[in-house]
């Protein structure tokens, strides 16, 4: 039987060689490096005396690894992978890490438990509906080559690279949201990662109208336009100023699946395609 405990003090080579191994044969390839494996960890706040392991001996055969931060104004976890060992599974070991995160993260404190679930991983998606979770909402995560819309972008626009780090203007970009971005995308994961990101603000008049944040690679973490400059081309010159500086190839995870202006931006410009995704959220009685 597998004994469940913190992997607090286990070293992250270890956690790495078991996380790729669980995501070998995911519906989703992972083909991380260890430097991607700790970029992401970095972004989504990356605590290992919250993250549980399931060992057999010394060795990790299943884990979930937790981000620590704030969520709705609770202090929050959040889910950066579960995964086991494809010869571990079969005998309930998700279910029982699931259980006991439930148990022990109140103690420390946490109200609120936050993750993403692939929509079509139904044996997922059960695990943590009788864990406690609820769908807070649906995110589609559309990918692609960029092609040029042929939307025109309003005469005088021009772009400036946003300050970075704790400089970010959060206050002033999230008055052009309708929905937040989810926990990887969101502000507080922009203030993590000050030097490996393209931040860009789209200017007209001088004022900041828009803006667009995305990784080096192409992956978009937030996009959004002024509510009163709407439906001027604002949003498609962003994709095509970014696609400039970062590569054709762009993907959105996660756009919220209500929003069909933005779906239908991205779609015009070439990026469609991907897979679909649950938040759930379940609340945690201290």
């Amino acid at each position: 039987m597998s004994e469940i405990r913190s992997l607090a003090g286990e070293d992250e080579g270890r956690i790495y060689e078991a996380f790729m191994a669980a995501f070998a044969d995911y519906s989703v390839p992972v083909s991380w490096s260890r430097a991607d494996f700790d970029e992401a960890n970095a972004r989504r706040g990356f605590d290992k005396a919250i993250s549980l392991g399931a060992y057999e001996g010394r060795r990790i055969v299943g884990f979930v690894l937790n981000g620590s931060g704030t969520w709705g104004g609770e202090k929050a976890a959040y889910d950066l992978g579960t995964g086991v060992l494809p010869e571990a599974r079969g005998g309930g070991l998700s279910g029982a890490i699931a259980a006991e995160l439930v148990r022990f993260l109140p103690g420390l404190g946490f109200r609120r438990y936050v993750l993403e679930v692939i929509r079509d991983n139904l044996p997922a998606l059960k695990t943590y509906e009788k864990a406690g979770f609820r769908v807070t909402r649906e995110l589609e995560c559309p990918e692609g080559s960029y092609a040029d819309p042929g939307i025109p972008a309003p005469s005088g626009l021009d772009f400036v690279d946003l300050p970075l780090g704790h400089a970010f203007p959060r206050a002033m970009l999230s008055s052009f949201r309708d929905w937040e971005p989810t926990w990887q995308n969101s502000d507080d994961s922009v203030v993590r990662m000050p030097g490996s990101l393209v931040a860009l603000g789209a200017r007209l008049d001088g004022r900041l109208v828009g803006h667009v944040v995305a990784s080096p690679k192409g992956t978009i973490w937030q996009l959004a336009v002024a509510r009163d400059e709407r439906g001027r081309g604002i949003g498609a010159a962003l994709l095509h100023e970014l696609s400039v500086r970062v590569g054709p190839v762009l993907r959105y995870i996660n756009v919220q699946a209500d929003d069909k202006a933005t779906l239908g931006l991205l779609s015009r410009c070439g990026i469609r395609d991907g897979v679909g995704q649950y938040e759930m959220t379940r609340e945690l009685q201290g």
